[in-house]
């Protein structure tokens, strides 16, 4: 019997998330028949109402909220769990392996962040250092496996430049691509929080400083859009409550309690009208792995703005317009040439929906992911 085991003591969230949710959906088109989950009480949720006789659950008992601990846990205790546990294969899909273990196995890079050093300098000297523990240990452990899926050419040529991973050890998948997200012509979200009949520029971000969502908000004051009767609408949620009461101290240093919104959270049907609804969708993040955000936005025809630097570009291709992170005015052309130009905007949100046609769903990539794995337990 061929034993798959996946390590899930980590924190997914974002994209990371989705992506986890869709492997245990998809967990058929995996040809082992045992599948094995090593499971901390925090993600137990995950496996709620899910019935599958391939899955096994081994949940281990500490918090994956320490990366210190899941530390000694993947470079310790895994590996001796592996040979006991008589498993083929390991999967790794939170960016850290075993960097020393006699069983073959696959590790998933989800992020970048770490590898950048525009996106560790606004952190703490805490997170700085999680950071750092956490940029060595993806390192170390991708140049140990057997094969290291990247999500983006990007971040699979930086770790092959900077860092002398292995090309023949590396392959690409995009994804983000959810079936769930398409164009919808009514919002009941817009009807029900009373911005019935208005017009909104969107952004959806965890509310990180990396993130420079403030670069938006002074753009949006200079070109005085309120005027135009146009509205801000930010969505994400707010762990970096110092970055959060900031930017909402800059909206009321301009004066526009009522037309930025800050909407927290929004769930996936609300987001989904959102990005069909909106006007232009801003993106401001620089450093991105692959943008599961983006593709998103796309699937739902939104008219795009983004970043130029990292995996954006890749994401994206000609279905948006670009600007330089830092660049106020620059991103202020990018908004004018949508909001003067209707033809030129309608032009982009059919672009969005050509180029999201090239990315290919969870279910293909979770196929192509098993195929991947069975070439190596076959030592081909």
């Amino acid at each position: 019997m061929k034993t798959l085991a996946i390590d899930l003591t980590y924190q997914p969230v974002g994209g990371a998330l989705v992506q986890i949710k869709q492997i245990i959906k998809n967990i058929d088109v995996f040809s082992f028949e045992r599948v094995l989950f090593f499971v901390t009480s925090d993600n137990m949720h995950l496996f709620e109402d899910v019935e599958n006789i391939k899955i096994r659950l081994k949940q281990v008992s500490f918090s994956n909220k320490s990366i210190v601990v899941r530390s000694v846990w993947a470079q310790m205790i895994l590996p001796m769990l592996l040979v006991l546990k008589n498993i083929d294969l390991l999967f790794c899909p939170g960016n850290i392996s075993p960097i020393i273990n006699s069983k073959k196995k696959v590790q998933w890079i989800g992020t970048v962040g770490p590898f950048e050093r525009g996106f560790i300098k606004p952190f703490g000297l805490r997170k700085k250092i999680i950071l750092f523990l956490s940029k060595y240990l993806i390192q170390l452990s991708a140049y140990t496996s057997d094969l290291v899926i990247y999500e983006s050419k990007y971040t699979r040529d930086l770790f092959i430049k900077r860092y002398r991973q292995l090309i023949e050890k590396s392959i690409i998948f995009h994804i983000g691509k959810d079936d769930y997200f398409y164009p919808v012509k009514e919002s009941q979200f817009i009807k029900k929080n009373n911005y019935k009949n208005i017009e909104y520029i969107l952004t959806v971000s965890h509310l990180y400083p990396y993130k420079k969502i403030e670069i938006l908000i002074n753009s949006f004051y200079k070109l005085e859009l309120n005027k135009k009767e146009l509205y801000l609408l930010i969505a994400g949620s707010t762990p970096d409550r110092n970055y959060f009461n900031k930017l909402k101290s800059l909206v009321k240093k301009y004066g526009l309690s009522k037309y930025i919104v800050f909407l927290g959270r929004v769930e996936k049907q609300d987001l989904r009208e959102l990005y069909s609804q909106c006007k232009i969708f801003v993106f401001t993040s620089p450093f991105e792995n692959f943008a599961y955000t983006l593709v998103e936005a796309m699937s739902c025809s939104a008219p795009i703005i983004a970043t130029n630097t990292t995996a954006m570009p890749e994401t994206c291709g000609e279905a948006a317009l670009y600007y330089e992170p830092d660049d106020e005015q620059e991103l202020s052309n990018c908004l004018m040439k949508y909001l003067s130009d209707e033809k030129e905007r309608l032009k982009f949100k059919e672009l969005s929906l050509q180029k999201v046609t090239e990315n290919e769903n969870y279910t293909d990539i979770n196929r192509k992911t098993n195929e991947a794995f069975e070439r190596l337990v076959q030592g081909e």
